[in-house]
């Protein structure tokens, strides 16, 4: 991960890990220390992961766009799909990690967010794919396309690596 693009958005990454951890989740890697020699003017922060968080803390439910990710425990599918789909506003991207056909297909299927990664940590497109996330996520007004259709449709961007 490069540096974030201002002090002011550093700031605000960090402020998140703070909420975090006085939220109560458990910071297993702590990027705030991360710097680059020749450049400690940058605004580098390095990856920073959380457990035991919960659906309804802020690391959680909000596009925090900084290198933070939170891990939240399920107990099925089912949930997972429900959790994604209910304690945010948010659509942007989504991933699973799985073997099983069938539980990528239901993910892929029923999760509503604009990019869905099936064995990919971030279901980043390229830039001929249309973009632009669903719900909350969505900016702009056309997910990259022009025709009326497209206008109309909430799309979803399917990134799927098998082995």
């Amino acid at each position: 991960m490069g540096p974030l693009t201002t002090e002011k958005s550093k700031a605000r990454v960090l402020q998140y890990i703070d909420k975090g951890l006085s939220d109560g989740a458990k910071l297993v890697l702590d990027g705030r220390r991360t710097g680059v020699k020749g450049y400690d003017k940058g605004f580098f922060l390095g990856a920073s992961v959380f457990t035991e968080a919960s659906p309804d803390m802020s690391i959680a439910k909000e596009e925090i766009f900084g290198p933070i990710a939170s891990v939240v425990q399920v107990s099925n599918l089912d949930q997972a799909i429900d959790m994604i789909n209910t304690s945010t506003n948010y659509g942007n991207a989504a991933s699973i990690f799985t073997s099983n056909g069938y539980s990528a297909r239901k993910f892929r299927r029923n999760v509503r967010a604009g990019n869905i990664g099936i064995n990919v940590g971030v279901p980043a497109p390229m830039a001929f794919f249309p973009f632009g996330g669903m719900r909350d996520s969505f900016f702009g007004i056309l997910h990259g396309q022009m025709d009326s259709v497209d206008f109309f449709t909430d799309r979803k961007v399917i990134i799927s690596r098998w082995s």
